[in-house]
């Protein structure tokens, strides 16, 4: 498993092409939408973690699990509530589940994020469209290596 930030792997992982998406997505420069992206990650492991500690929080989380993980295909965009997540590839078992469990995080994510920035919310939202299965394929490559 890598011991680097998981914001430096997603950020990695982005490369250019989807890092100048995300800046225009948010009407920034380069520098922001990163610093926009590490907050974001940093935001959603934290409301997981909030989530996972709390009984309220466990049993939403698991619901969401359960509910994608019994999705013949991936789950549609309405029901992760964002519109450009599919879920998994189907090359890597998994790794719908683990989006669909981050997108639950998304919206609350995305609130604390544009407070923090002065960022639209709605803007900041649309980045996290681009991050969120970016962040659920590096995850799921540090599970496996962890194997």
């Amino acid at each position: 498993m890598s011991d680097r930030p998981l914001k430096d792997e997603v950020l990695e992982e982005l490369g250019d092409d989807r890092l100048r998406e995300i800046t225009m997505l948010l009407g920034t420069d380069a520098d922001q939408a990163q610093q926009v992206v590490g907050s974001a990650v940093a935001s959603i492991t934290g409301v997981l973690t909030d989530d996972a500690v709390t009984p309220g929080g466990t049993a939403e989380l698991c619901q969401a699990m359960e509910q994608a993980a019994n999705e013949p295909e991936p789950l549609p965009a309405a029901a992760i509530g964002f519109a450009g997540l599919q879920g998994g590839t189907g090359q890597e078992p998994g790794r719908g589940v683990l989006a669909a469990v981050l997108a639950k995080a998304a919206a609350p994510a995305a609130r604390a994020v544009a407070k923090r920035t002065g960022l639209p919310v709605e803007a900041v939202s649309a980045a996290l469209e681009t991050v969120i299965p970016v962040m659920a394929a590096v995850l799921a490559r540090r599970a496996r290596e962890k194997r």
